[in-house]
């Protein structure tokens, strides 16, 4: 199946053009953005927007408290999602490295406790994986979609999304990600995810959503 065969719930009048090199290249505004994979040697850098992004955010907040430390430990968390990412799925980024999509493949045998343990290997998590509810079978899971916050405005975090769910629909396979926030739910809505299941991580943790998106195709 080709790529500008499959759809992903992205308006019929916005649908992805394709550059010659296979990008995709989505109008943003009164201009384009272009979605590439991510560089080894823009790891840093994609790790310390990510950081950035999520500082606030929900889940993390519950995972360190600490607001002065939960930068710098965010920003080592993210460089080992991002080897992860690299090692076990795919990672697209804007050509500014500007935000970023990190997605691993199902049966990767990488849990998501052995990762963070890796990004904080001196600290006590306050954090049960086996509470989050995971879609069965070969699938797809976003680990973080986030931008620059000095450029939330431009919206085109969907843009990161479209290359892998793309591949997804191409597959036949399904994609899961966790929501720690509820004002997030419409926006992945938007591109497909349904609520599969909900709750709240135990000892004072935030509320979360589990989404599944089951692939998708059009006919153009």
């Amino acid at each position: 199946m080709s790529q500008q065969n499959t759809y992903m719930d992205w308006p019929k009048d916005k649908l992805p053009a394709f550059g010659a090199d296979g990008t995709v290249v989505i109008e943003d505004g009164n201009q384009f953005s272009r979605v590439v994979p991510l560089e080894p040697s823009q790891t840093h850098v994609l790790a310390t927007v990510l950081s950035r992004a999520f500082y606030d955010q929900a889940n993390f907040r519950y995972i360190i408290p600490n607001e002065q430390s939960r930068l710098d430990l965010l920003t080592g968390l993210f460089r080992v999602a991002i080897l992860a990412s690299q090692l076990y799925g795919e990672i697209y980024t804007t050509q500014a490295v500007d935000g970023g999509a990190l997605w691993i493949r199902s049966g990767t045998g990488l849990p998501l406790r052995q990762m963070m343990r890796g990004g904080f290997p001196s600290r006590h998590l306050h954090w049960k994986s086996s509470d989050l509810r995971r879609v069965r079978g070969p699938h797809w899971h976003l680990l973080a979609v986030g931008m620059e916050p000095t450029k939330q405005k431009r919206k085109i975090g969907g843009t990161l999304l479209e290359p892998l769910l793309l591949r997804a629909d191409s597959d036949a396979l399904p994609c899961y990600v966790e929501v720690f926030n509820e004002k997030y739910l419409p926006f992945f809505k938007r591109h497909g995810f349904r609520i599969m299941g909900c709750g709240k991580i135990p000892r004072g943790g935030p509320d979360f959503w589990a989404m599944e998106r089951t692939p998708q195709t059009i006919s153009l």
